[in-house]
C-alpha cells in the first residue's frame, strides 16, 4: 500500500508543476489522445480479425449490480455463468468453449490476468463495469496484445476518461437475494488549466441464490489527469475488497433432491454437531484485497506519430477460509494431541489458505498512422512475485500448537515476461488493404517450497514464442467488407500445470500448447442502421490444455493436453431496425469441437467399499467433443424505444448441451438451456436534481430451472463397474433488479 500511495503522490505532484496557462481544449485531440492508450491492443475498422466494440451507453444498460461476464452475455459465442447462481459473486464465461485462462485481457492496454492462473477473478474487480468506458472483445487468437496469451478471445477494457464538465452521479440497486448495490462518483472535468479529477465508491451485498453465496464487495476508483492539446498524464488507483461465500463446490443430483436447499443446496461449510445435527461454518469464505496503479503517458509527436507508455502496479492479498471435520493432524505435518489423557489422532480444523503477490509492469508503444499506412509497435516487461502458504487458525483438540505462528506449507513463484511486436495495415489501393503482425514472447517462471502435501517442487522454466499473423481487408463498397487472416498463438501452462512436473512425480509433464487461427469473415452495414456478419473460424490446436472435468480442494479447473484438436464453426450476426422505434438483434454460433484419438484415464479401485487405489486403467476414442463445447450458441433480442425517455428490451439465449469431460458421456453433461432476461427504463431528463433513471430487471423471465457449469469425475473398479461424480452449478430462478441513477 505504502508503494501504491507513494506513487500517487508523485504523479500529483507532477501534474501540478505541469499545470498549463489558461487555455481551450481541442475536443477531437482529447480523443484521439484517449484512443493512444488503448491503441495497441485494439483492432481498428479495417483490421482483419473478428471483434465487436461495447461502449459506454451498452455497458450501462447493462449493468445491473452483476459482474463483467454478465454484462458481456449477449455477445457472440459467449457463454457466461456464475457459481452463485444470481451473478454476484464468482462469475466466468468461455468464448468459442476456451476458458477464462485462455482469454487475454487488458485494462487501458495493461495486462490483468493473474500471471500464475493466467486468468481474472473478475469477483476480485467488484463493480469494475462502472469504471469502464469501452470494451472490445476479439475473438480468435486476434492481434497482438500484452499479457498471456489470447486463445480463444482477447479483451480490451477502457475506464472512463476526463468530462469536459463537473459532473455527479449517485446510483442504488436493490434485487432478489437481499441484493443491494450503491454508487457515487464524481469529477471535476477538465480545468482551465488542464487537470481533471474524477472518483467513483461502490459498495455491493447480497445472499446470492445458492446457500453461501453471499458476497460484501467494496470498490474504489480513482483518476487524476492531465490534458494539454497534445498530450494526456493520468494516474488512475483502483482499490477493490471482496468477501463471497465459498460456492465452487457444486451440488449433484441426490444433493438437491435430498437437501433442504434443493437446488439452491451448496455444502460448503457443512458439519455434524455431536448429537449428529447438521451445522454450517459461517465464514465459508473467499477474500481477495486488491489494489492497482496505473501511470499513463500519451503524446502526439505529430500529425502521423504518436507514443503510448505506461507502469501498472497490481498488489493483492488473499485467503480462502474452510471447515474441515475429522482431519487427520499428519495431514498438516502436525502430531497427535493428548488432552485430558487421551491421544486424538485427527481433529475438526479451520484453515486457511493464502497468498500475497505483486505484479510490475511496463510498456511503450509508438502509433505511425497516415492514409495509406498504419504502423504500430511497441514492448512490454512484467515481473510476477506470489507466495502461497496455509495458516490454522483453530484447532478443535489443540494441546500446544501456536496456531497463529504455525504454517503447514509455504512456496512461491516468479516471473518473467518479455513481450515485443510491430503490427501494421497497409491499404494497397481503394479497396484492399493488407495486414500483418508479428511478436515474440519470452516467459521465464520459477517455483520453489513446499506444497499442501509436504513435496518440495522446485522447477525454472522458460518459453519462447513467436507468434505471426497476417491478413487481409476488403472495403467492397461503402457497405460491402470482406476480410481473411491466419495467426499462430501460443501458451505457456499454468501455475497448477506445473506443479506435479516441479515436484517430481511420474506424472506427464504438460507442455506449451499452440494454435493456428483461420478467420474468414464478411460485414455488411448501411446508413439505416442495418447490420449483418458472418464469420468462418477453425482453430486448429497442437497440445491444447483441456479441462479433464475435475477440480482440485481449492475449485481449480485440472487440465490436460491432447495432440490433435480442433474448434470450427460459423458466427452469424444480425442487427434490424424496423417500424422507426424497433430493433431486432441476434446472433448464433454452429460449431465443431473435437479432439483426435483422445485416451482417457481413470482412477481404479478394489471395490466401492474397501476404496483402495491400484492404478489406472485407459480408454481411447477415435474421436470426442472438447469439454465445455456447446455446438450451438445464440442469442435473439427486440428492443423498442416509443420515446428517447422510454427503452423496453427483451432477449433470450440458447446454449446447447455441454459435456464436463472429455469422454462424451451424456451421464457427464449440462442440458441444453434457454434463458430470458428483460430490461424496462425510463428518464426524467429535466427535474430539479438533475436527470433520474430508472430501469428494472426481470431475469430468467421465464423461471427456467437450469445448469449452466458443472465438473465432472469417474472412478472404476476391478470389476469393471464405475461410478461417476458429477457437480453442478444451478443457475437463479426468475429474480428482479430495480436501479435507480441521479446525474447531475
Amino acid at each position: 500500500m505504502k508503494k501504491v500511495f507513494s506513487t500517487f503522490i508523485v504523479l500529483f505532484a507532477l501534474c501540478s508543476i505541469l499545470v498549463a496557462q489558461k487555455m481551450q481544449l481541442d475536443s477531437l485531440k482529447q480523443f484521439d489522445l484517449e484512443e493512444v492508450v488503448v491503441a495497441s491492443t485494439r483492432a481498428g475498422s479495417s483490421t482483419p480479425v473478428t471483434y465487436v466494440d461495447v461502449s459506454a451507453d451498452e455497458i450501462k444498460q447493462r449493468n445491473a449490480a452483476q459482474n463483467i461476464p454478465s454484462i458481456l452475455q449477449t455477445l457472440p459465442s459467449l457463454v457466461a455463468f456464475s457459481e452463485d447462481g444470481s451473478g454476484l459473486g464468482n462469475t466466468s464465461f468461455r468464448i468459442r468453449g476456451t476458458d477464462a485462462t485462455r482469454i487475454n485481457v487488458t485494462l487501458n492496454g495493461m495486462p490483468l490476468n493473474n500471471p500464475e492462473s493466467q486468468e481474472v477473478y473478475w469477483v476480485n474487480l467488484p463493480d469494475i463495469s462502472n469504471s469502464i468506458q469501452s470494451i472490445q472483445v476479439q475473438r480468435g487468437v486476434g492481434t497482438s496484445t500484452n499479457g498471456s496469451a489470447a486463445f480463444g478471445a482477447s479483451i480490451s477494457m477502457k475506464t472512463v476518461g476526463a468530462r469536459t464538465q463537473a459532473y455527479g452521479e449517485a446510483s442504488t440497486t436493490i434485487g432478489s437475494y437481499n441484493t443491494f448495490s450503491s454508487t457515487l462518483s464524481g469529477g471535476t472535468g477538465i480545468l482551465k488549466n488542464g487537470l481533471s479529477f474524477d472518483a467513483r465508491y461502490s459498495r455491493k451485498t447480497g445472499e446470492g441464490y445458492i446457500r453461501n453465496g453471499k458476497v460484501d464487495h467494496r470498490n474504489f476508483y480513482s483518476s487524476l489527469s492531465h490534458y494539454t492539446d497534445n498530450q494526456l498524464i493520468r494516474l488512475v488507483y483502483i482499490n477493490g475488497i471482496q468477501h463471497t461465500g465459498i460456492t465452487w463446490e457444486g451440488v449433484s443430483e441426490d444433493q438437491m433432491k435430498d437437501s433442504e436447499y434443493g437446488r439452491r443446496y451448496n455444502p460448503a461449510g457443512e458439519y455434524y454437531d455431536e448429537a449428529g445435527n447438521r451445522l454450517y461454518y459461517d465464514n465459508e469464505t473467499d477474500n481477495y484485497f486488491s489494489n492497482i496503479a496505473q501511470l499513463m503517458y500519451s503524446r502526439q509527436l505529430n500529425d502521423a506519430l504518436s507514443i503510448n507508455a505506461g507502469f501498472n502496479y497490481n498488489h493483492g492479498y488473499g485467503y480462502y477460509e474452510n471447515y474441515r471435520e475429522d482431519k487427520d493432524y499428519s495431514d498438516y505435518g502436525l502430531d497427535n494431541q493428548i488432552i485430558d489423557g487421551i491421544t486424538h489422532t485427527y481433529s475438526d480444523i479451520i484453515k486457511q489458505e493464502l497468498m500475497v503477490n505483486d505484479f510490475y509492469v511496463g510498456n511503450v508503444s509508438l502509433v505511425h498512422k497516415t492514409d495509406r499506412l498504419h504502423i504500430d509497435a511497441g514492448a512490454m516487461y512484467s515481473f510476477y512475485a506470489g507466495n502461497h502458504y496455509g495458516k490454522l487458525p483453530w484447532i478443535k483438540w489443540n494441546q500446544n500448537i501456536n496456531t497463529e505462528e504455525y504454517e503447514w506449507y509455504r512456496n512461491k513463484g516468479e516471473k518473467k515476461e518479455f513481450n515485443i511486436f510491430a503490427k501494421g495495415e497497409y491499404q494497397l489501393n481503394n479497396v484492399i488493404s493488407l495486414f500483418g503482425d508479428l511478436q515474440y514472447r519470452y516467459i521465464n517462471y520459477f517455483l520453489k517450497g513446499i506444497d499442501k502435501d509436504f513435496v518440495e517442487m522446485n522447477g525454472n522454466y522458460d518459453y519462447n514464442f513467436f507468434n505471426p499473423k497476417a491478413g487481409l481487408f476488403a472495403q467492397l463498397d461503402d457497405e460491402n467488407q470482406l476480410y481473411a487472416s491466419i495467426a499462430v498463438g501460443q501458451r505457456e501452462p499454468l501455475r497448477t500445470d506445473l506443479k506435479d512436473g516441479a515436484k517430481g512425480t511420474d506424472a506427464t509433464p504438460i507442455l506449451p500448447e499452440r494454435m493456428i487461427d483461420y478467420e474468414l469473415g464478411y460485414r455488411f452495414n448501411n446508413d439505416n442502421g442495418i447490420h449483418f456478419g458472418a464469420n468462418l473460424y477453425l482453430m486448429d490446436y497442437n497440445n491444447q490444455m483441456v479441462q479433464t472435468g475435475k477440480l482440485n480442494d481449492v475449485g481449480y479447473k485440472l487440465m490436460e493436453n491432447v495432440k490433435d484438436s480442433y474448434r470450427g464453426g460459423l458466427e452469424i450476426e444480425a442487427g434490424i431496425p424496423f417500424l422507426k422505434k424497433f430493433r431486432f438483434d441476434a446472433n448464433a454460433t454452429f460449431s465443431h469441437n473435437k479432439i483426435k484419438n483422445y485416451i482417457a484415464y481413470f482412477d481404479q479401485y478394489t471395490n466401492s467399499d474397501d476404496y483402495e487405489w491400484v492404478g489406472q486403467i485407459s480408454k481411447e476414442y477415435n474421436k470426442t467433443n472438447i469439454s465445455y463445447s456447446p455446438n450451438i450458441v445464440s442469442v435473439v433480442g427486440l428492443t423498442y424505444q416509443p420515446t428517447s425517455a422510454w427503452m423496453f428490451n427483451i432477449f433470450g439465449k440458447y446454449v446447447g448441451k455441454q459435456y464436463l469431460d472429455n469422454t462424451s458421456d451424456d451421464l457427464k453433461s449440462i442440458e441444453a438451456y434457454f434463458a430470458s432476461n428483460i430490461t424496462v427504463g425510463y428518464t426524467f431528463q429535466d427535474t430539479p436534481i438533475g436527470k433520474i433513471s430508472v430501469q428494472g430487471y426481470i431475469n430468467n423471465l421465464f423461471n427456467s430451472e437450469f445448469v449452466a457449469n458443472g465438473w465432472a469425475a469417474t472412478d472404476t473398479f476391478q470389476d469393471g463397474s464405475s461410478i461417476n461424480y458429477v457437480g453442478y452449478y444451478p443457475q437463479a430462478t426468475r429474480n428482479f433488479l430495480l436501479r435507480m441513477t441521479i446525474s447531475f
